[in-house]
This record gives structure tokens, sequence and C-alpha cells, in this order.
């Protein structure tokens, strides 16, 4: 399209406006002058813009998923949603980060999933980022982790879908399998991204496996042998430990997280001793679980999740070169999601 008139250009954006409730990023302060040219339009300081320099922009806005953010009451919380993509076009994937005490940022990456077949969601966990924290303050039952499976719940009901992927990595995983079990007729499929187990007791050794790492890691001075106390202090610090390669920059969104150690504290005191193999092993829906060969809270922990899970549709498949995070092995982690969740290859 090399020339475009100023009545159709109004038509395109009032069009893609509509489409899921999403603003087009048109430049703050234009307006339409209707000089006849149908080559640029005039803006409030009485310069203009070119229509190619709008075509971009709305080529732009195509090629970028519909983004929308919602405020959702969750009993005494309320939670931090992020949607991107149409939930009412096709199916939808909740994703659910790791902590607890952690922001959801780092998942949005999983947004690269987005297209006509899918929207992607995600939503800060209670107490953590753009969520309110409970009212109880230091009560456990607060953090509870029921409490954080209706959380899951209420995410759904304000989505008005039925049925939902969920993807949980890390502690998210475990909201995601016990999610599964209270509301089983809720999941299509469960993604499991270094998940953590069904039980206590594979849970303490997948982070007896994470302290030798540090140990080892601190041996040979990647990490200091004097930890910091503060614990977003303390986490940079030991970053390095859940990659395969420890040299890996990792992004941002993982770097800078902000970590409640309160939220976390609770959260996994009010978990206590805990045990729901016999809730998992009822699931029969489809599961993927993915574990990075390097993850640090060792393969027997994956292995514990796998086993559990057995009357499942289950597949269980080892990511080379890679540890806790998918970002260290974007391609092999993309490419087998997208396969499970049937979607096309990426462009």
């Amino acid at each position: 399209m090399t020339k475009i008139g100023t009545f159709s250009l109004l038509a395109l954006l009032a069009m893609l406006v509509a489409l899921g409730g999403c603003s087009v990023p048109v430049t703050p302060g234009v307006a339409p002058a209707p000089d006849g040219s149908g080559t640029s339009l005039k803006t409030l300081d009485g310069g203009t813009v070119s229509t190619a320099e709008l075509e971009a922009l709305i080529a732009e806005a195509i090629e970028e998923p519909c983004v929308q953010e919602l405020e959702v009451p969750a009993g005494d919380v309320t939670l931090h949603v992020r949607i991107a993509g149409d939930p009412q076009a096709g199916e939808v994937l909740i994703a659910i980060n790791g902590g607890p005490g952690m922001p959801s940022d780092y998942v949005r990456s999983l947004e690269g999933l987005v297209g006509e077949e899918l929207a992607v969601v995600n939503y800060d966990q209670r107490g953590t980022g753009r969520s309110t924290k409970p009212p109880s303050g230091d009560d456990l039952a607060s953090y509870a982790l029921l409490r954080y499976v209706e959380d899951l719940e209420a995410v759904r009901q304000a989505l008005a879908v039925e049925r939902v992927h969920i993807l949980g990595h890390s502690w998210g995983g475990l909201v995601a399998m016990r999610y599964a079990t209270v509301h089983p007729e809720r999941v299509r499929s469960l993604l499991l991204m270094g998940s953590g187990p069904p039980t206590s007791q594979a849970r303490t050794v997948g982070f007896s496996s994470l302290g030798r790492r540090i140990r080892e890691l601190q041996r040979e001075g990647v990490i200091p042998r004097e930890l910091p106390t503060g614990d977003t202090e303390l986490w940079k610090a030991i970053l390095p430990a859940y990659f395969s390669d420890p040299s890996f920059e990792p992004p941002d969104e993982l770097k800078n997280v902000p970590i409640d150690g309160t939220i976390n504290r609770l959260t996994m005191s009010a978990l206590g001793n805990y045990d729901f193999t016999q809730e998992v092993s009822k699931l029969d829906h489809r599961v993927l679980i993915l574990w990075g060969e390097d993850d640090p809270f060792g393969l027997p922990m994956g292995e514990a999740t796998r086993d559990a899970l057995s009357n499942a549709q289950l597949e269980f498949v080892v990511l080379e070169n890679c540890g806790h995070f998918w970002q260290e092995c974007p391609d092999e982690f993309f490419s087998r999601v997208r396969a499970f969740l049937e979607l096309p290859p990426a462009p």
C-alpha cells in the first residue's frame, strides 16, 4: 500500500480499535485533516504525519498481540491480570509464575505464543507486583495453597471461559496441579516447567540439590561465599545456580525481579508437610512436563512429579543445556509447547 485516503485510514483505525478492545498506538495529538491529498494527516499543532508513518504504526499494531490489564477481585485480595490476545476467539493459556513472592513479569515471554488460536494470560499472585496483600497481614491462612488455587479460579471466571490450558513454572506448577485436582473440569491441559512436586519430601530432596549447586559455584568463585541478607540481593547472588551455564546473562525481568521473602516464608510455612499424590494420581488430563537437564533441583524432583501423574496422558521431556528457566533454552521450549498445544510453528 503506497497511498491511502483520509477516510479509509480512519475506517482502518476504527476497525483495529474494535478488535479485542485494544487501542491502536497512534501518535498522541494526531487528528485527520481533510486536505484532500490522501497522503498525509495534519496534527493538532499544525504539522503533518505521512500515511506511510501511520501505515507502519498500523502494521505494528497488527503484529503485536492485543493486551488488556484487569483488576480481578479474589476473596481477600485484588489480582492484577494481564491478557494478551482475545480469550473469546480461541483457547486460553494461563501462566503461573514461580516463587512464591515474585511478580509475574518474567513469564510475559510466553506472549510470543499468542495468535488467532490462543490467548495468553498471566497475573501477579496475591501480595506481589500490582496485586494487593491480604488485609490479615501475616496470617498463614491467607497464604494457604488452596487460597492460591481459588485466586486462579477467580482469574478464569473473570475471563468468562469454561476451560483453560495452565502452564505452571516452579512453584506455579504446584498451584497448577492442585488447581486441577480441585477444578478438573476447568482444565484442558497442564504444562509444567521445572515444577514443584506434589510432596514435601520430594521438595526437600530438590532443595538439597539446589544447596549443593550453590556451594559448588561458591567454591568456583561464581557465587560469593558471604551471601547477602536481603531477599532481592540474595536472589541476584544465587541466580547463576539456576542455569545450566552459570555465565548465562538472564533478561532483566529475571535478574531484577523484586523478591518478597515474607510472602515466600509465609506460603511455605502454610504449605507445611504436604502430600497430594493421591489426588494428582486421579488426573487424566493431557500433561506436558518439561525439565531442564541441569535444573539445580535435580531430575529426581521432576521424576517425582511425573510418577505421581500416573493416570495422565503424559509427555515428559528433558531439555538439553537448560536449567530452571526456559529463557536459557527458548527454541526447544517454545517448539515443545507449540507442538503440545497444536499451534502453528513460529514464523
